[in-house]
């Protein structure tokens, strides 16, 4: 079985997320925290928590290695795409300054102005 460190690793590449400081910034912690829990040090449960909402991964498969790293996302349904593609900007967001995300709105909102809550 893999260790909750090599886990670690495994969903922040599934994920795209190569260096260690951009997830350090999407948590909000230290780099030297990421680091210690790749070499499985200890982590609270709330940062278990943020970390698998941060790499969208389950948190029994995270902690545990049972199960699906996936297994925390519903069945797929027809509405599959949409989910996805949810799925894909919420995972931007996490990793998104506040001024990068204004400026996407304003963007988004440029090229659909009939569109409200934008």
């Amino acid at each position: 079985m893999s260790s909750r460190g090599s886990r670690m690793i495994e969903a922040m590449q599934l994920r795209g997320m190569t260096k260690q400081h951009a997830l350090a910034h999407a948590m909000g912690v230290n780099e030297s925290t990421i680091t210690r829990w790749k070499n499985n040090g200890p982590i609270s449960v709330d940062h278990a928590v943020l970390l698998c909402n941060t790499l969208d991964v389950s948190l029994d498969w995270f902690l545990a290695g049972r199960g699906r790293i996936d297994a925390h996302k519903p069945v797929a349904s027809s509405d599959s795409v949409d989910t996805s593609l949810l799925n894909c900007v919420r995972q931007a967001e996490a990793r998104m300054s506040d001024r990068s995300k204004a400026l996407l709105v304003a963007f988004i909102s440029s090229l659909y102005p009939e569109v409200s809550g934008f």
